[in-house]
């Protein structure tokens, strides 16, 4: 009788022992997935960052020449006036 109790233990510790590495198995490809999927989200983040310094360094650019054309049409609208008085 204590054998058949013994045998009945060894052989839910082995069906234990298999579940658990097919959850092991489960989540080692979830991982390799996820961890696929980051990568490439890192990848496209690096290219869109790269674009956005782009467009940043264009615009800073225009807002420069913006503000110097603006100080030179002031200038000279401040000189007309004093030449008028």
């Amino acid at each position: 009788m204590k054998q058949s109790r013994v045998d009945a233990w060894r052989e839910a510790v082995e069906s234990k022992l298999k579940e658990i590495s097919i959850v092991n198995a489960k989540q080692s490809s979830e991982l390799s997935h996820i961890k696929e999927s980051v990568d490439e989200i890192k990848s496209m983040v690096k290219e869109q960052n790269g674009r956005v310094r782009t467009l940043e360094k264009q615009t800073s650019a225009l807002q420069s020449a913006g503000s110097v054309i603006t100080v030179i049409i002031g200038g000279f609208i401040g000189w007309l006036f004093n030449t008028r008085s």
